[in-house]
């Protein structure tokens, strides 16, 4: 067979004429093919995004309950500090509780406004006893160790309930 047999066979049967339409079939699949992968693909990411945040708020309420649980431990040496006569570390005792405390309230949307304000008011209750030890350590004032205490507890007591209800939402898998 000689090249023009070959090209007469091709023209006779329309052989190019079906070539062309099988290509542009399998380019029309493939085309399909590749939008349908595309929107797995999409749908794939925002499942994978959605899993990452979920992961991020589990971190969030974990460090949170960390928070918690850290602050109501300094809470509890506070208290023993009172007591005892060696008062130059409850400043810095002091500045920690309240360095945990606003991490709490700020780092969690999680939280409700009422939340938020006993938060608050705990952390303006130990800025202020703080002034109050320090001047006491410069004997410039008189610190009432029973006052003191009570003061801290009734935070304590407050902070202690919000990390129940935190650990409760946790639990049920719910929001803060």
């Amino acid at each position: 067979m000689d090249f023009a047999q070959v090209n007469h066979f091709l023209e006779i049967y329309r052989i190019g004429d079906y070539a062309g339409l099988l290509g542009l079939v399998i380019s029309l699949v493939g085309f399909f093919v590749t939008i349908r992968t595309s929107l797995k693909t999409r749908t794939a990411a925002a499942q994978a995004s959605a899993a990452v945040e979920s992961i991020r708020g589990d971190l969030r309420k974990g460090d949170t309950v960390a928070d918690f649980s850290s602050a109501l431990a300094i809470m509890d040496e506070i208290k023993r500090m009172h007591r005892s006569t060696n008062l130059h570390l409850l400043p810095d005792r002091y500045s920690q509780l309240r360095r945990f405390l606003v991490s709490i309230r700020s780092s969690n949307p999680l939280l409700s406004d009422a939340d938020q304000g006993t938060i608050q008011n705990a952390i303006a209750q130990f800025s202020a006893s703080e002034r109050l030890v320090e001047r006491a350590l410069e004997g410039k004032g008189v610190m009432s160790t029973a006052k003191m205490n009570s003061l801290v507890s009734k935070h304590s007591e407050a902070i202690q309930e919000l990390l129940v209800r935190v650990k409760s939402e946790i639990t049920k898998g719910g929001d803060v």
